[in-house]
């Protein structure tokens, strides 16, 4: 995987936008958007803020893209309009839970678990 792709897998497993981490380290988000897209090649000193946005060391984001498998079309999967929607609504839930405290991450999971016993009528 490259540098761009992961730094973009990473920016949305921690639920932020574009925007967020090219404020952070001190870049434009359009700028984020090109290194991401691999379509631009970021200066180390630009990866060391960004990593840092991230929340790690530059050696924990190449790792990171070292470890990962590359990115290719023909593992994309086309998405049906539900899905997609639905796929929408679980990033924009995962970054409220991300944001929650502990104990209203319990409550978050008991009540998920709560509606899935209803709706399965247990």
């Amino acid at each position: 995987m490259k540098i761009g792709e992961a730094i973009k897998q990473l920016r949305l497993e921690r639920g932020a936008t574009q925007e967020d981490v090219a404020l952070e380290a001190g870049t434009n988000a359009g700028n984020l958007s090109r290194i991401e897209r691999c379509q631009q090649q970021p200066a180390l000193e630009l990866v060391e803020k960004i990593a840092a946005a991230l929340g790690m060391t530059v050696a924990d984001l190449y790792a990171h893209a070292a470890t990962q498998q590359p990115k290719t079309t023909k593992n994309k999967v086309k998405l049906k309009n539900g899905d997609e929607a639905n796929s929408n609504a679980a990033l924009l839930f995962r970054r409220g839970f991300q944001q929650l405290t502990p104990e209203n991450k319990r409550l978050a999971v008991e009540f998920v678990k709560l509606l899935n016993r209803t709706q399965s009528g247990k």
